[in-house]
């Protein structure tokens, strides 16, 4: 089976979005919807241990599934072990999320990307999914187009099976896509926007703080890269990501420096 989940909740347009096209593809039955009861953006792969969840089921003229109460690892957790424990998950999607998770930073702060990011750990390949909204103006047509879009690669990935050295893929949506517009293999930019902290005084005259940032100018993206191939030349980004992060290169390096160090590091 399909499980759906996404960070923007489960009444938002991206889900249903996203849902309206994997039904196209793999059938109702075999799908379902496991997302928040509402926004839970930026929560990275955040779990909920101290405190209860709650989960209701809901059916709306678009989707029907459960809404969790808590993050989108929440319930990808909660699809795994209780909702769907005696049945087998073939495949996690995550999204359609409101707004670009494009470059290292996206991937990693992300709760759509995050979702799929969990479901890997469990042994369960996933597909995140994207739309570029920071510019508003995005309207119903856009929302078709994606979803057919996101069909024939879902469509691909029926026939050819999912990669077998991959454990996710991310994959990002121009505001401007069109039922034809082309999907690219990309690297991944590593920095996507230029921080800045805005200090402000509160009345008692103690001291805080923003975090926020602003995209980094298009040319500075390398080419080639998910940030570049999105932005620049308006293509579906679709970025390989493993979980495993250390090759025997690494390992190796390791090792002697901890041979180096007559075997202890300490």
């Amino acid at each position: 089976m399909i499980i759906i989940t996404n960070d923007d909740g489960i009444y938002s347009i991206g889900i249903k979005t996203l849902y309206k096209a994997a039904v196209s593809v793999f059938g109702r039955s075999a799908v379902a919807v496991v997302a928040p009861s509402g926004p839970r953006s930026a929560s990275g792969m955040s779990l909920t241990f101290h405190k209860p969840l709650r989960v209701e089921h809901v059916k709306t003229s678009s989707v029907t599934g459960y809404a969790v109460s808590g993050t989108p690892a929440d319930c990808v957790y909660m699809a795994r072990y209780e909702l769907f424990k005696n049945r087998r998950i073939d495949l996690v999607l995550s999204g359609m999320n409101d707004g670009s998770n494009a470059g290292m930073e996206g991937i990693e702060s992300s709760g759509t990307v995050s979702a799929v990011k969990f479901g890997a750990i469990v042994d369960i390949k996933g597909i995140a999914f994207s739309l570029e909204t920071e510019k508003g103006g995005i309207d119903s047509a856009t929302y078709e187009n994606a979803s057919k879009r996101v069909s024939s690669l879902l469509s691909a990935v029926k026939r050819q099976g999912f990669p077998k050295k991959v454990d996710i893929l991310n994959v990002n949506l121009p505001a401007s896509v069109r039922s034809d517009t082309p999907m690219k293999a990309c690297s991944i930019e590593y920095t996507m926007f230029q921080k800045f902290v805005a200090p402000r005084t509160d009345p008692r005259g103690r001291k805080y703080y923003w975090l926020w940032s602003t995209r980094k100018d298009s040319k500075r993206f390398a080419k080639g890269s998910d940030c570049y191939e999105l932005f620049v030349n308006k293509m579906i980004t679709i970025t390989p990501v493993s979980m495993s992060v250390l090759d025997q290169t690494q390992f190796d390096e390791v090792e002697a420096l901890v041979a180096a160090n007559g075997g202890s590091l300490s």
